[in-house]
C-alpha cells in the first residue's frame, strides 16, 4: 500500500527524534511494535492516505491502542480485564493513566495493527469501543 506510513518517537531523555518509514513493509510496522519500550520507544503511528491512523502506545508487553477513519470518531481497542483500575503507562512520551479496561497485550496490539496495515480497518475478532 504506497499511501501507507508508520511514524514512531525515540526518545532520549526530554529530546525526541522522531522518525517515519513510507511504504513500509510489514516486517517494518512489526518490528516497530515490537521495539515500543515504554520508555525510549513510546508510540508507533500507522498512516492511512488521508485522515485514517492507528496508534499503538506504551511498550513492554502493555499497550493502548485506538484508531479513526476521520480524525473525529475514535475507536479504543478494549483488552479482556474487567478490573476498574487505572494503569499508568508511558504513551507518546508522556505517563498518562489508562483504565484497564483498554490495556492489551503484543498479541491483541499487532493483530489490530495487522488488519489496519492491510485492509484499513478495524479487526473484527477484537473488541473495540467507540470514544
Amino acid at each position: 500500500m504506497s499511501a501507507i506510513s508508520i511514524h514512531g518517537d525515540s526518545w532520549r531523555g526530554i529530546q525526541n527524534d522522531e522518525w517515519q518509514i513510507h511504504m513500509p513493509s510489514w516486517d517494518d510496522v512489526d518490528n516497530a511494535i515490537r521495539r515500543l519500550d515504554a520508555k525510549r520507544y513510546t508510540i508507533l503511528t500507522i498512516q492511512g492516505p488521508e485522515e485514517q491512523h492507528l496508534a499503538i502506545g506504551g511498550g513492554a508487553g502493555r499497550y493502548v491502542v485506538y484508531a479513526t477513519f476521520d480524525n473525529y470518531q475514535f475507536w479504543n481497542l478494549l483488552g479482556d480485564s474487567a478490573d476498574g483500575g487505572m494503569v499508568l503507562l508511558n504513551a507518546g512520551g508522556q505517563e498518562g493513566d489508562y483504565p484497564t479496561v483498554q490495556v492489551v497485550g503484543l498479541q491483541q496490539a499487532r493483530s489490530a495493527a495487522r488488519s489496519f496495515f492491510v485492509d484499513l480497518k478495524l479487526e473484527p475478532s477484537l473488541q473495540w469501543e467507540k470514544q
